[in-house]
């Protein structure tokens, strides 16, 4: 988590998750459920707000690109994302998700859609 964070400098880490510069922002209500589909393969790490007594907590599920359809019944979580490699990080709030990294490049697909 420390890593990610490091490397990416999120503008917000607790309150509404936010990445800020240097990303790629799409709306939680249109991607909420859909957007890990366009994950690379492989784990996703998943952190949450660095100031909650959750803050040292790291999920980590096998397949990233499932984790929308994992999430599904929990509508407003907010949360962080991101690799073993630090390809990319994703801030889910309840008003945007934004990518930095990798996801920039997703995020670019998904909004043509």
């Amino acid at each position: 988590m420390e890593s990610v964070l490091k490397k990416f400098k999120p503008f917000k880490t607790t309150g509404h998750l936010s990445i800020g510069k240097d990303s790629k922002s799409i709306k939680t209500e249109e991607h909420e459920f859909s957007y890990s589909k366009k994950l690379s393969k492989g784990a996703a790490y998943i952190f949450f707000d660095q100031e909650s007594k959750d803050r040292n907590t790291l999920v980590i599920i096998e397949e990233g690109s499932q984790l929308c359809n994992i999430m599904e019944n929990a509508y407003g979580m907010e949360y962080f994302l991101s690799n073993k490699e630090l390809d990319y990080l994703i801030a889910v709030n309840w008003y945007a998700i934004e990518g930095a990294g990798l996801a920039k490049n997703w995020f670019s697909e998904l909004a043509k859609e």
